[in-house]
């Protein structure tokens, strides 16, 4: 689930492109991927070597630039996003979103009924919406993490809510959770899910089999969880960027 944080950069047909390597327990083989954006990935079982993948990537850049050549760029909007799907995560709620356009960027969530009012700048609606949701993000997901850390019984020193491209979110050694801010806009089993699943990281900072069963106990859905969030990644990933 978690891509390295430095992409390798490769030429294909006179122009570099950032490929992005990726750990995954779930394929069995080096695997080579190109999603919307467009976005390599070259994805690899734990037990490969680095280099078997960097090979594996060699070979296949005949085969890389005619996928690139036929790839359409997205530019994806967070205020269409939002607009086609107007809720957002806060902590355990769903809150139904209500945006507006003014003078300046607000925010306020209704003390009384599960809705949030969104006011985007109208100078500039696009990069004001980012940094609403964004302020939005920083109060729901520490009390996200405040709740679940106290259910499963692990502490947290830190949380860090951050315009991450390549995660949904980390855990130092020394306790910090790194969040990706898109995450309000997932459903609550999956925000849930991807906090969960840094909150094992306090128990195990690896992904050994301990880890995975720690996962389980805390979310026994979690293979299913996680292919729901695979789904929704190039859907949310490139907002307000």
């Amino acid at each position: 689930m978690e891509p390295d944080d430095q992409p390798i950069i490769v030429h294909v047909a006179g122009r570099a492109v950032e490929v992005w390597p990726k750990v995954s327990a779930r394929t069995t083989r080096v695997r080579l991927s190109v999603k919307p954006g467009p976005k390599v990935v070259l994805a690899h079982p734990p037990h490969a070597s680095r280099a078997s993948a960097l090979a594996f990537l060699r070979d296949n850049l005949p085969w890389l630039e005619k996928v690139l050549a036929k790839a359409r760029p997205v530019q994806p909007s967070l205020t269409s996003h939002l607009r086609k799907f107007p809720w957002v995560t806060v902590d355990d709620r769903l809150l139904a979103v209500e945006m507006e356009e003014g003078a300046r960027g607000a925010l306020r969530i209704s003390p009384t009924e599960d809705k949030v009012s969104l006011v985007v700048p109208t100078a500039a609606p696009e990069p004001g919406a980012v940094r609403v949701v964004r302020r939005l993000a920083e109060t729901g997901l520490s009390l996200a993490v405040d709740r679940l850390s106290r259910k499963v019984g692990v502490t947290v020193e830190q949380v860090s809510v951050r315009d991450q491209t390549t995660r949904w979110g980390s855990c130092s050694a020394a306790g910090t959770l790194s969040l990706n801010w898109r995450l309000v806009l997932l459903p609550p089993l999956l925000h849930d899910h991807v906090i969960l699943h840094e909150l094992s990281h306090r128990r195990h900072m690896d992904h050994s089999d301990r880890f995975w069963d720690q996962l389980a106990a805390w979310d026994p859905d979690w293979r299913k969880h996680d292919r729901e969030l695979t789904k929704r990644w190039n859907v949310i990933m490139d907002l307000g960027r």
